[in-house]
């Protein structure tokens, strides 16, 4: 089904749903009802169930398709507590907020299913407990609509009739989970293995499912590999199809090719990277005039040459949506043949482009834009460190000695660039990361912190221009393109942030998430600042990718997209392909095309803001298992560290080297007996006073470090550099 169609039906659809007409339909029966011929079924019943997956619709044996909202329905995920009870997120993202279902009106739905729900009409009486747990509304579990892909690490147990059991071996949503005998992938009694659960009929209570793999033994580098590519549903190796499909690309750039495009081979490109980078996808060059302007050129592998819409690599690379960069391990979006070597823009070699030229005036501002298809020749491969070395005045070695003076160009422009996106309102986070260093197996040398430089900062700021200058000339141009949307916070959000401010910069002015910016440039040195950054983080949306021109709030413009790295990003490769058409291929692009080519970038744009929400988290969570690997061995060791969060159960600590949170649970506080005060952000000692609060420097020992849980469990030692305001005094008895 082509994109037209596909918007058209889509609409159609939704229309029926909302409609005065509606009534529960079977498949075939709106399939008709809706003029969708025989071939166009099976795609017109996967846009029903992504309908599914929004809460427009739910299908239910017996009734067929049903509007939930129209029945007093709601669907979304299920997320269950360790305790029992859950909330259930409504997919259609109810101003109301999530739904409370208790534990005994969970039915058969577990962790992360996707569920419909029907809201009570009134609160439940009940205990205390129950109604402190339930802050709002309630909900029982009406059916279970699709279970969640996650997978379980649980102990496999055999029956002597065949099949058997696996039980969980952390804290999970359900007990034990039901095995039939052809669904072992050959476990042994005993082994561990990783299961998910699958949509069938319980077996003596039990749900059913299928063992995933066997399980690695656990701690090692390869072990939590698996367990995150399982769970997160990652990508693994190339079809034998899109390895042939990629290995038949010429690497032969024919003259016909370059007499279509600019030869910009005498031109002095160079690539910065990280020291190990395989894939290059950007080079930049930048001249100084004679008026103190400056001129950008920022040349992007040109993979739409390859990447042929709609053929075997490109849809590939469209349901992998982004390249993943796990520890010890990146998960490509494009086979290797193409992103390490066809459109990698390699030193001194011949490469396919797209170069976007800015005209700044001295001043930093632009005075024109234009893109070019090209040819480039890449003079050298810097790192980062290289470069900043030479920003910082170490003397150049021979190889280096041409590039000096470019270089200091490009920080000049670099730092007018960064101010005046400062000026204009762009928010600044420039947080210090968790780095872990590893070994060839894949092993945890140390933990870090790392901040970026001016040579990371250099690249950046010239990316962002070359993604604003794209995203003008398709606003110029009606050309219809992913755009990066980053909306404003909610002002609940913002309100609770205010609040936090209050206690711990009381003398910062602050009204609103336009103040952002400045609060956070002025707490860069504060000893609070860090924490406030970091909830100021927090505070903030989702970027994603949309259609049309939108804030991005961070940024401070309306006119952004991604453009720089189409090698490993699909919205990027969209850009390229929209450009190809618009600028290079079809010229003027009429309004009822653009229009047509929005409607399809709207089916498209959920699965990759989806996908890459989905590879930050498996990257975040691989990043976790490692720095546990490598804390399991410090157990009893001293840590300094910031509290980050308080909660009702205790606090989290930051630990300043490595950036790892650890928590220090409230049962380990034996001075004192401790009460939360939200209002302060605190933990407070009802007898001696003392305060745990939100952004406290403190010193901590590592008590407990467990892989399988994930959990790293902290122990109190003393405050550091506390006030003398702030000391404990003991309460004398009356």
């Amino acid at each position: 089904m082509n994109p037209d169609r596909e918007s058209e039906l889509k609409r159609a659809a939704r229309a029926y749903f909302t409609g005065s007409g509606y009534a529960a339909i079977a498949t075939g029966e709106l399939a008709s009802l809706l003029g969708a011929g025989e071939r166009e079924v099976p795609a017109f019943t996967e846009l029903l169930y992504q309908f599914e997956e929004e809460g427009v619709a739910a299908h239910l044996e017996g009734r067929g398709w049903c509007a939930p909202r129209r029945e007093g329905w709601i669907v979304g995920t299920l997320v269950v507590n360790r305790r029992g009870f859950g909330f259930v997120r409504p997919a259609d993202e109810d101003p109301k907020g999530d739904l409370f279902i208790p534990a005994s009106k969970l039915k058969d739905a577990h962790h992360g299913d996707l569920v419909l729900i029907k809201p009570r009409s009134k609160p439940r009486r009940g205990r205390k407990r129950d109604r402190l747990e339930s802050p709002g509304r309630e909900a029982r579990v009406l059916h279970v609509l699709r279970r969640s892909p996650r997978v379980i690490l649980g102990q496999y147990w055999e029956e002597p009739q065949g099949g058997g059991m696996v039980e969980p071996l952390r804290h999970e949503s359900v007990r034990e989970v039901y095995i039939e005998a052809g669904k072992t992938k050959g476990a042994k009694d005993k082994e561990r293995v990783l299961v998910r659960l699958i949509d069938a009929p319980t077996y003596g209570g039990l749900p059913r499912g299928e063992v995933v793999e066997i399980a690695l033994p656990e701690g090692s580098w390869k072990a939590d590999l698996q367990l995150v590519r399982a769970e997160y549903g990652l990508a693994g190796e190339f079809s034998s199809e899109v390895a042939a499909a990629a290995e038949g690309l010429s690497e032969l750039i024919t003259e016909e090719e370059i007499s279509k495009r600019t030869d910009l081979r005498e031109v002095p490109f160079f690539t910065i990277d990280p020291s190990d980078a395989k894939d290059h996808d950007d080079a930049i060059t930048v001249e100084k005039n004679s008026q103190g302007g400056y001129l950008l050129g920022v040349g992007i592998a040109d993979v739409s040459h390859y990447v042929q819409a709609n053929g075997v690599i490109d849809k590939e690379a469209y349901e992998r949506a982004t390249s993943v960069y796990l520890p010890g391990l990146t998960i490509p979006m494009l086979p290797e043949r193409l992103s390490n070597n066809l459109c990698s823009l390699k030193p001194l070699e011949d490469r396919l482009a797209k170069v976007v030229w800015i005209e700044f005036d001295s001043e930093g501002e632009v005075i024109a834009s234009r893109v070019e298809r090209a040819v480039i020749r890449s003079r050298r491969k810097f790192s980062y460190s290289e470069v900043q070395e030479l920003l910082d005045g170490v003397p150049p070695d021979d190889d280096e000695r041409d590039f000096v003076t470019t270089l200091e160009s490009m920080d000049q422009l670099r730092s007018l660039l960064h101010q005046r996106r400062r000026d204009r309102g762009a928010l600044d986070l420039d947080l210090s990361e968790m780095r872990l260093r590893l070994d060839d197996e894949g092993e945890v040398v140390d933990v870090e912190s790392s901040r970026r430089d001016r040579a990371h900062h250099l690249v950046e700021e010239f990316m962002l221009a070359a993604n604003e200058a794209v995203a003008r000339i398709a606003t110029e141009r009606s050309i219809a393109i992913f755009r990066r949307i980053h909306e404003e916070p909610p002002a609940e959000d913002v309100e609770k942030f205010l609040k936090l401010c209050r206690v711990l910069v009381p003398g910062e002015k602050i009204s609103g998430s336009k103040d952002f910016p400045e609060l956070a440039v002025r707490l860069g040195g504060e000893p609070a600042g860090q924490v406030v950054t970091l909830a100021m983080l927090r505070t903030l949306t989702r970027a994603q990718y949309g259609v049309g021109k939108a804030l991005h709030f961070a940024l401070a413009t309306d006119e952004y997209c991604h453009f720089t790295s189409p090698i490993r990003r699909y919205p990027d490769l969209q850009v390229h392909r929209a450009l190809d058409r618009a600028l290079f291929e079809g010229g003027v692009v009429l309004s009822e095309e653009a229009e047509a080519q929005l409607a399809s970038l709207e089916i498209q744009a959920d699965h990759l803001s989806d996908r890459e929400r989905n590879a930050e988290d498996a990257e975040r969570e691989m990043s976790k298992l490692r720095a546990i690997s490598w804390l399991r061995y410090r157990v009893g060791e001293r840590f300094s560290g910031v509290i980050s969060a308080v909660r009702e159960s205790g606090f989290f600590v930051r630990l300043d080297q490595s950036l790892i949170e650890g928590m220090v649970h409230i049962r380990s506080l034996r001075d004192d007996y401790y009460v939360f005060s939200e209002a302060q952000f605190a933990l407070r000692g009802r007898n001696a006073g003392m305060l745990l609060r939100l952004g406290d420097q403190i010193e901590v020992r590592l008590e407990a470090a467990d892989p399988l849980h994930r959990t790293i469990d902290l122990r109190y030692l003393q405050h550091l550099n506390l006030p003398d305001n702030r000391k404990p005094r003991r309460r004398r008895r009356q």
